[in-house]
C-alpha cells in the first residue's frame, strides 16, 4: 500500500484507477449502511475519490490507504446526514409557523363569526331582558347591582338572565353546533 500512496503522491493514473477499481464497491456498501440510499452512497464515493486525486500531491497518508479512504466516506455521510437533519428542522419549522399562523387566522374568523351571531342573537331579546344580560355578563355586575340600578328584584333579575339564555342558546344552536364541531376535529 505504501507504493499506492507513493504512485498517487506522484499523480500515477494507473495507480489511482487499481485504488479506485479495488475499493469503489466495498467503500459504496459501507456509505450505504451509513446512509440508506444507493445514490447519495455512490455521490459520497465518487466525491472522495475525486478530492483523493485534487490533494494527491500533499496526500500525508500516516495509517492505511483503505482507512484514510473509509474515514472520508464516514465523514461525509455524517455530514450529508447533518445537512439532512437540518434541512427538515428547518422545514419543519417552517410548516409549523404557517400552521401558527393559519391557526390564528382561522381563529379570528373564527371569533368574529361568533361575535357577529351572538350580537345578532342578543337583538332578538327583549329590551329589559337584553339590559339586563348585558350588564351581567358585559359590565360583570352582581344580580343584586343590576336590581338596585333598575329597580327590579334580584328573582326578576334571575328570570331575565334565565329567559335570556335560553333564548340565546335557541339562536346560536346552529353556529354552536358547527363551531363544536370544528373544535373537535383539530
Amino acid at each position: 500500500m505504501e507504493e499506492t500512496i507513493k504512485g498517487l503522491r506522484d499523480g500515477n493514473h494507473t495507480a489511482y484507477e487499481q485504488l479506485f477499481d479495488s475499493c469503489y464497491n466495498t467503500l459504496c456498501r459501507y456509505a450505504y449502511s451509513i446512509l440508506k440510499d444507493m445514490d447519495e452512497a455512490e455521490d459520497v464515493v465518487q466525491k472522495t475519490f475525486c478530492k483523493l486525486w485534487d490533494m494527491h500531491e500533499n496526500l500525508n497518508i500516516q495509517s492505511s490507504i483503505n482507512s484514510y479512504l473509509y474515514r472520508m466516506v464516514h465523514n461525509d455521510c455524517l455530514n450529508i446526514i447533518h445537512q439532512n437533519t437540518s434541512h427538515m428542522e428547518h422545514n419543519l419549522n417552517y410548516i409549523s409557523s404557517l400552521d401558527a399562523e393559519n391557526n390564528s387566522t382561522i381563529h379570528h374568523i373564527e371569533s368574529t363569526e361568533l361575535q357577529t351571531a351572538i350580537e345578532k342573537a342578543l337583538l332578538v331579546l327583549p329590551p329589559q331582558c337584553r339590559k339586563v344580560f348585558e350588564m351581567s355578563r358585559f359590565e360583570q355586575l352582581s344580580y343584586s347591582e343590576i336590581g338596585v340600578q333598575l329597580n327590579i328584584s334580584t328573582n326578576t333579575v334571575e328570570n331575565h338572565i334565565s329567559k335570556a339564555l335560553k333564548l340565546l342558546r335557541f339562536e346560536l344552536k346552529d353556529f354552536l353546533s358547527f363551531w363544536l364541531l370544528i373544535q373537535l376535529l383539530k
